[in-house]
Formats: structure tokens, C-alpha cells, sequence
């Protein structure tokens, strides 16, 4: 896209959020380097040289950046708290034209090490090391012990949502255990386990007597279960990571509307709840969730960007349980969650 000398700041800006959006990232990158060259402290731009950046290093760098003008930018607070929980390389994707992919192999249970060969049944591609991790996706493709999925970083997740598109074609075409355990095995991965869950129950279904199955859906029915609503993908998905890592199972909502519905098919012990949200904001959730009998019980966490008496008032009065101030500390949400609803032993 042509630049002219003279051209400003806001314009230099749309270009390059306009080249990034079609896809030309380098030239999206070359615009935004050239606007902060112009403008080192232009906080939006920092903010897409983060998110359009080729590494690690230049994404936390972008982030430091941007923190620097602005300490209290969630946007980057948040970003840099999702690297840290993810913490690792991503698998690299291979280049196309390698030929086709291999077969996925038949899936297995138990925990032993895979040998040489095998190939992974998320991204399907062969792991020639004697690893539980796929070289390829980072997944753990082996249903063992939960822990470890909480554990698991580096995961490549556009393969893993690509491997959960592929099983909900096939399961939409003919139910089979193989499916339900790729799908299982994609959301544990991605710290995802109460939508793990109900595929891990219909694999077991279709395929019953398998201890090492049964075990597995007993472990994670005995966890907690935690409704995080938050239309913040990012927060959705530290709080997902976090308390997943701690033993809690959390299923997640990105609004009010979508909160609701959640309880109509299953009841939390715990809700975290933000409070500005489009369609419905927390407060009016809260007080369905009060006015509702089979969920007037539940601890409500509201989860706010303000720190003001005001709205601590306002959601005691929604009949809330507690608040947290975002960008909250995980350190902060656990002592919270565990104040109310202490791990199952």
C-alpha cells in the first residue's frame, strides 16, 4: 500500500491495521515501524506491533513498550499474564507441500510413552521421538493423568481447534469413541476440561468397560466446577488456564445472554462475573442468578475495572459475594475462589 511523506499518524495507523486484516502482515509491520519511529510513544501502534509480531522476544518487547507509556493498558497486562501462564514455543507448522498427511492412528488409553512413529490423532503428523508431547502440535495425545494437561504448555492451538473442527465434522457425519476422544483430548489440552468432559462420557458410552476412561470422567466430576464470564477472550483464558492448573474445572461464557444459558445445563459451585458487558452486564446477571431458587446459592465474584465504592456497593446490592479489581493477580483470584469453594481433596 503506497505511503505519502506527509502522511499522518491516524492515517499510517488505518493502513497498516487495514493491511493486517488482509493479510499482508509485513507490510502491516513495516507501516506501524514506521509509525513509531515517527511517534515512540503511540500506544495503539505498539499495541498491533505486539500482536502482528514474528517472535516471542518482539511481542514482549511491543508489550513492555507499551506498558511504559501507559502502566495500566489491560490490553498488554493482560497479554503479557496469557504469555506467562502459556510460557513456551508454540509447534512449528509444517510448510505445505510435504505430501499428504499420515492416518491418524486408532486412539489409546493409559499414560505409557508413545514409540517411535506415532502418529499424533489432534494435528496427525508424525512424532519420531519417544515423547507424550507431539513435536508437532505440543499436544499430550494420550489420556493419562489430568494433571498433566493442566500442566502442558506451548501448545500450537490453531492445530488443536483445526483437530476439534475435524472431529465435529466426523461426529456430525457418524458417532464413534475415536471422535469423542480426539475432541476430549483437544480441550484438555487447551485447559478446557468441563467441554472435555461430555465427549469423554460419550466415548464411554459407545465403547464401555474401559477403567482407564472411567477413572478419568470420575476425576474430573469430582472437580469443582467454576462459570467465568468475562467478553474478554484474554481473561477468559487466564482465569481457564489458571484454575485449571489449580484443579478446578471451568467452563467459560462471553456474555451475560450465553451465562444464563450455561446454568440451564449445568450448576456451577463458583461464577466469576464481569461487570461491563454488552446485552446484559453483571449486575442485572447477578440478579437473576439471586432471584433464581436452584441458583440463588452460588457465590458470585464480580470481576470490574474499576475500583471504586460505588460499584462494590452496587454489586453487594445485585447480591454479589465479592469483587475483584481487573487486571487482577492470579495470586488474587485464588485466594478469592478459595475463600468460598476450597478444592476438593
Amino acid at each position: 500500500m503506497p505511503q505519502t511523506a506527509g502522511a499522518n499518524a491516524r492515517v499510517l495507523l488505518a493502513e497498516a491495521v487495514t493491511a493486517a486484516k488482509l493479510g499482508q502482515k509485513p507490510l502491516a509491520r513495516r507501516l506501524l515501524r514506521e509509525l513509531v519511529d515517527r511517534e515512540p510513544r503511540n500506544e495503539n501502534a505498539w499495541l498491533w506491533l505486539a500482536a502482528l509480531s514474528e517472535g516471542h522476544d518482539e511481542a514482549f518487547a511491543a508489550l513492555h513498550k507499551v506498558l511504559d507509556i501507559n502502566p495500566n493498558n489491560q490490553q498488554a497486562l493482560n497479554a503479557l499474564a496469557l504469555a506467562r501462564l502459556s510460557d513456551g514455543a508454540r509447534g512449528p507448522r509444517p510448510a505445505s507441500g510435504q505430501g499428504p498427511r499420515p492416518a491418524a492412528q486408532p486412539m489409546t488409553l493409559g499414560a505409557a510413552a508413545p514409540v517411535a512413529g506415532v502418529v499424533c490423532p489432534l494435528c496427525e503428523a508424525h512424532t519420531p521421538e519417544r515423547s507424550p508431547r507431539c513435536i508437532r502440535c505440543g499436544a499430550l495425545y494420550r489420556l493419562g493423568q489430568v494433571e498433566e494437561f493442566a500442566q502442558n504448555r506451548g501448545v500450537n492451538e490453531d492445530l488443536l481447534f483445526e483437530a476439534i473442527q475435524r472431529a465435529q465434522t466426523e461426529l456430525g457425519r457418524h458417532e464413534t469413541p475415536d471422535a469423542h476422544i480426539r475432541l476430549a483430548l483437544a480441550y484438555l489440552n487447551l485447559n478446557r476440561s468441563a467441554e472435555a468432559l461430555p465427549h469423554l462420557k460419550g466415548a464411554s458410552h459407545l465403547k464401555p468397560a474401559q477403567p482407564d476412561l472411567e477413572r478419568l470422567i470420575h476425576l474430573l466430576m469430582n472437580r469443582r466446577l467454576i462459570l467465568a464470564v468475562d467478553d474478554s477472550l484474554t481473561v477468559r483464558k487466564i482465569v481457564s488456564i489458571s484454575l485449571e492448573r489449580l484443579g478446578y474445572r471451568v467452563l467459560t461464557a462471553a456474555d451475560g445472554m450465553q451465562a444464563l444459558a450455561r446454568l440451564n445445563e449445568e450448576t456451577p459451585d463458583l461464577i466469576l462475573l464481569d461487570i461491563t458487558m454488552p446485552r446484559m452486564d453483571g449486575y442485572q446477571v447477578c440478579k437473576v442468578i439471586k432471584q433464581n431458587p436452584y441458583t440463588k446459592n452460588i457465590p458470585v465474584v464480580m470481576l470490574s475495572g474499576k475500583d471504586g465504592f460505588f460499584d462494590k456497593v452496587k454489586g453487594k446490592l445485585a447480591g454479589a459475594t465479592d469483587y475483584i479489581t481487573k487486571p487482577f493477580r492470579e495470586i488474587t483470584l485464588t485466594r478469592a475462589i478459595e475463600r468460598y469453594l476450597p478444592v476438593k481433596g
